[in-house]
């Protein structure tokens, strides 16, 4: 991102507000925000292989366990991911401080992109019978992205959560964070695919037509892997018996993280390259005194 101050007016007239002009790769910030969140993954993964894991030690079947084997998500899902690096404290803690890197940058990332979109609706890219559905989708996207903090409020060592007469399980309050960013990016996949069909643009080696076809397949990958997650894991929830073995989920679980998590890494990219820059003019409306 670029700024600088432009003025207006001449020196006998009376003089206009300066304006700031801010030049921005929206791309570019959803790179940052994909770098944030492998930063809070990698920060994580050291202070709880320094901090918790260690301390941990649990007997299972009669056998001492130690480590990562006592984890609350292998207990209930019946294996670990890279969630648990962030689930006990100090980890939860510390790494809830680094988060907000990911979360602010991806929030402003979601907001420009809706506004890049609401100019191409202005200069006939986009089509303008889609403000609507453009708009209700952006502020669902940003609840669910912002709920994922609630990884961090509601730790799955806390007590159950008692509203009146409900009762939630901590790891259930804590999953539904982040059922809310999965379901928030695959909006942001929406989005993206159908603004990539209108603006017919290629990515990489491929022609406009191939890659629309292979964003479309992308978008059916993701939408599919992120329903059977939450089916799966709400079957848990619901029953105690999950309706996929839990060694097929666990495929699903990291298939859903090389679609989420780094597959939009290339997009960003790519969009770097061939995206035009957001120019944003800043005036205030009366001059201060």
């Amino acid at each position: 991102m670029s700024y600088q101050a432009v003025p207006l007016g001449t020196a006998d007239g009376p003089k206009a507000p300066k304006p700031t002009i801010l030049t921005i790769q929206v791309e570019k910030l959803r790179l940052i925000s994909y770098f944030g969140f492998w930063g809070f993954v990698a920060f994580s993964v050291i202070v709880s292989k320094i901090t918790v894991f260690p301390y941990m030690s649990c007997v299972i079947d009669g056998v001492d366990k130690f480590g990562a084997d006592c984890t609350d998500l292998k207990r209930v899902f019946g294996f670990n991911n890279i969630c648990i690096n962030w689930d006990y404290a100090p980890s939860v803690q510390l790494t809830g401080m680094v988060y907000p890197i990911f979360e602010y940058s991806f929030l402003l990332y979601i907001l420009l992109d809706y506004c890049q979109i609401k100019n191409d609706m202005l200069n006939g890219i986009f089509p303008a019978q889609k403000a609507t559905l453009m708009k209700v989708l952006f502020w669902i996207k940003i609840v669910l992205v912002a709920w994922f903090r609630m990884i961090f409020i509601c730790k799955v060592t806390d007590g159950p959560i008692t509203i009146g007469a409900l009762e939630i399980p901590a790891v259930v309050a804590h999953t539904l964070g982040f059922w809310g960013l999965q379901w928030g990016l695959v909006l942001v996949a929406f989005e993206n695919v159908l603004y990539l069909t209108y603006r017919k643009q290629g990515m990489w080696c491929f022609s406009p037509e191939s890659t629309v076809k292979l964003a479309y397949l992308y978008l059916t990958l993701l939408a599919s892997l992120t329903a059977l997650k939450f089916i799966w894991s709400a079957s848990i929830f619901a029953s105690g018996t999950p309706i996929i073995p839990n060694s097929v989920a666990r495929y699903f679980d990291r298939g859903w993280m090389i679609l989420a998590a780094v597959c939009p890494i290339f997009f960003a990219l790519n969009g770097m390259k061939k995206d035009p820059p957001m120019v944003i003019t800043i005036v205030n409306a009366d001059v201060r005194k």
